[in-house]
């Protein structure tokens, strides 16, 4: 169906809409929509049909002010061009002028895994079970962040070490041992249903303010036992006091504002939570900067290393391609340094 009479804003909305039918993955979504929306306030109300290569120049040089590195570059240009697929497609362009315009190529940087050992210190540097339950899991399944968060104790086979995750590429089955079973039973003790790692965080903290004569403290109590929480307020002291010295009172007088309230529909840790830990780990163990793709390099890297065929890494990872895989290959030591000691005369 043609959109050429649509304004431009709800053309971005629209987009948004195909993205998600298209099966983008929730973070292409919110990075193809806040690209869109800023190329939006880029060209303003002037019809998307006129855009030519040169205006994409033009908008990706004014981005580029902020001293973007070419990775974000490129990420801009295939948001850009995604969008255009989109406008062309319902009949508003007549040309996708994103696909005019070539940047450099991105230069590739080596991959960087740690060594068994150094995986082995960071799974120990965790402090508590849950921790070392989810650093343990990505280093035994090589599976992506958002693969991970989402996992479902339903999708848990424990009796053939196997979770089936969704993943950007489609559905897939990965593997995990005995080490991470063990992990993931201390995590989970008797718990059998709900997300893998779900979020324990409070629904609130409560709320401090200035309410024209005092400072007072605000929150909802779910001690009733009605179901339905009662707002509650109380007295912290004078304007004298400041908003600090007003919340750690608040924080003596309401220790838990959350308490009694359980959760109908529990959620997974977010992104946020998974890095802390992360960085947590690493900070104890001295290795410096840690993320969960280390632990999915590291995972593809010594699979390598021990001899397993490419292809099947390929398959434990969800890549769709096998050059995306064939960047591990320069990673993994083993092989190469015996084709080293092999075959130079000199090795």
């Amino acid at each position: 169906m043609s959109l050429t009479s649509l304004a431009n804003e709800e053309l971005v909305r629209r987009f948004s809409e195909w993205l998600v039918c298209q099966r983008y993955s929730r973070t292409t979504r919110e990075v193809y929509n806040r690209i869109a929306g800023k190329f939006f306030r880029f060209w303003g109300r002037r019809n998307f049909s006129y855009v030519s290569p040169l205006d994409i120049h033009q908008f990706l040089t004014k981005s580029s002010d902020r001293d973007l590195s070419g990775d974000v570059v490129h990420r801009y240009l295939w948001a850009l061009r995604s969008f255009f697929d989109f406008l062309c497609l319902r009949g508003v362009v007549d040309e996708v002028a994103p696909r005019l315009v070539r940047s450099r190529p991105a230069r590739r940087r080596l991959l960087r895994a740690l060594s068994e050992a150094n995986v082995r210190r960071l799974i120990d540097s965790a402090k508590n079970p849950r921790d070392r339950a989810i650093l343990e899991l990505f280093y035994a399944t090589g599976c992506r962040l958002s693969e991970l968060v989402n996992i479902r104790l339903e999708h848990v086979d424990f009796a053939k070490g196997t979770i089936l995750v969704r993943g950007k590429g489609g559905d897939r089955r990965v593997f995990f041992g005995m080490a991470a079973k063990r992990k993931l039973r201390d995590h989970l003790k008797s718990r059998k249903t709900g997300y893998l790692f779900e979020s324990q965080y409070p629904v609130q903290k409560g709320c401090v303010s200035w309410n024209g004569s005092c400072w007072a403290g605000y929150w909802l109590d779910y001690n009733e036992g009605s179901g339905t929480p009662r707002q509650r307020c109380i007295a912290l002291g004078p304007a004298s006091m400041g908003c600090d010295r007003a919340w750690a009172k608040f924080r003596k007088l309401v220790p838990n504002p959350d308490r009694g309230h359980v959760r109908k529909n529990p959620h997974p840790l977010g992104r946020s939570c998974i890095a802390e830990i992360f960085n947590e780990a690493a900070c104890r163990s001295g290795l410096g900067k840690v993320t969960s793709h280390t632990l999915r390099h590291s995972f593809a890297t010594h699979l390598l290393d021990h001899g397993a065929d490419i292809r099947h890494v390929q398959e434990l990872l969800g890549h769709t391609s096998l050059a995306s895989t064939n960047r591990y290959a320069n990673t993994a030591s083993m092989p190469i340094s015996q084709a080293y000691k092999k075959f130079h005369p000199r090795s």
